[in-house]
């Protein structure tokens, strides 16, 4: 676990190639009046980003906050008229809440499950979002960041091969309709089963 925060391990922007870039997105964000949400899965993370942020970050929404205070935090980093930066745990902040007033989305490192990350981004693509959101993701090269990429990578690719196949054999008829080629191609033959060719 300590590998995973190493990157922030000096807390200031001069020893941290991450909280550099994290407040170089920041900054164009808020001269373009976007909103921000800052996930960790790491309290001394937030903690960190918290301190070279200063006034412009909001919280941090942790798991000990309790769900009403969580609730006041996202309303109230909604409610403002000028963009701002709402810090947040991923866990804790990334499932229940919606948070479609921030169009920029920053992940400090890289998490165990796919899930987490797509939940987490799902938080500001919510019905009411008005603008695209860009996600970005803090890496670090020759780290441990780039193991978990590979690990990530294999178990989305565990994740995608399952659900094809459960699909697959729940329903043997079904087409996936994202293959342009092969949908022609089925439908080619079914109206030339039936005739209609």
């Amino acid at each position: 676990m300590a590998m995973r925060r190493a990157a922030y391990a000096p807390a200031t922007v001069d020893g941290s190639a991450k909280l550099e870039r994290l407040c170089e997105i920041v900054d164009e964000a808020l001269v373009n009046d976007r909103k921000v949400v800052v996930f960790s899965y790491f309290r001394d993370v937030l903690t960190a980003v918290s301190s070279v942020l200063g006034l412009r970050a909001l919280g941090p929404l942790t798991g000990s906050v309790p769900p009403i205070e969580r609730q006041a935090l996202v309303d109230d980093f909604t409610a403002r008229d000028t963009a701002t930066v709402l810090v947040s745990q991923i866990e804790a902040g990334g499932i229940g809440l919606n948070m479609q007033a921030a169009s920029v989305v920053i992940l400090t490192e890289p998490q165990w499950k796919p899930s987490v990350e797509a939940q987490a981004i799902a938080r500001c693509h919510r019905m009411g979002q008005i603008r695209p959101v860009d996600v970005h993701r803090l890496l670090a090269e020759d780290s441990v960041d780039e193991r978990m990429l590979e690990v990530l990578a294999e178990k989305q690719s565990l994740i995608d091969e399952y659900v094809a196949s459960e699909v697959t054999r729940a329903s043997p008829d079904a087409v996936d309709v994202s293959d342009g080629e092969l949908t022609k191609r089925t439908a080619t033959q079914e109206s030339k089963q039936s005739g209609g060719l």
